[in-house]
């Protein structure tokens, strides 16, 4: 059960200096829809669906931002640019599980950017992957791929401290957000597609942390 919820975790916490000082931060919210593909017969892609439901908003602001799914396991997630940290609310409990975005439970074995053939959403992208490993182990191998556009730009000094989902190296080189984001490993991957974006502003009461959580660190 234990390393179940671990996995669980390392999926949901799963998303960014001088060239962006006369650019402005993309402030707004992005639609996604998930899809689960497995490349092993005897993987149960309801798993993944439960927990992170077919279809999610991401709100971002100036480092800030908030996933909310919709009929799943967890609620969302809510990361705090000014504490590292991840706050994984339950759905169906008061539960929120806290996660240290300072440490990290994954090397980065290679990094490859390079542009993508086609577009999103009539966006050019550039393809930031990234080659894991869980630390201290031998496998199994992982990739997770960021499909990022600059038309929707970010400052990376919010996530230069941020080691978990290597955050750190992905907003480093994409200084952008992501219109799709691909985690592979052996039995599966999943995919979270961007179908609408929408620059709005976003008020920050949407990343305040509720006074009912009861928060459970994890790491």
């Amino acid at each position: 059960m234990k390393s179940g919820l671990k996995l669980l975790f390392l999926i949901v916490c799963s998303f960014y200096g001088t060239g962006l000082a006369a650019q402005k931060e993309f402030e707004g919210v992005i639609r996604y829809k998930h899809t689960v593909t497995a490349k092993d017969k005897n993987f149960d892609v309801n798993y993944d669906y439960t927990a992170l439901g077919k279809k999610s908003e991401y709100y971002y602001k100036k480092g800030n931002y908030k996933f909310v799914n919709h009929d799943a396991f967890f609620a969302g997630d809510l990361y705090r640019a000014d504490q590292v940290v991840n706050y994984l609310p339950l759905s169906k409990s008061d539960t929120a599980y806290r996660v240290d975005g300072t440490l990290s439970d994954m090397d980065v074995m290679d990094v490859e950017v390079r542009d993508y053939e086609e577009k999103i959403l009539g966006h050019a992208c550039v393809v930031v992957t990234l080659k894991l490993i869980p630390s201290g182990q031998d496998g199994p191998v992982s990739y997770r791929r960021y499909y990022c556009s600059k038309d929707f730009p970010v400052n990376p000094e919010h996530f230069k401290n941020c080691k978990g989902n290597a955050y750190d190296v992905i907003y480093e080189k994409s200084q952008s957000l992501p219109l799709r984001i691909e985690f592979e490993w052996p039995d599966r991957t999943i995919r979270w597609e961007a179908y609408q974006v929408k620059a709005q502003k976003v008020t920050n009461k949407l990343f305040e942390i509720s006074k009912k959580w009861v928060i459970v660190p994890i790491n």
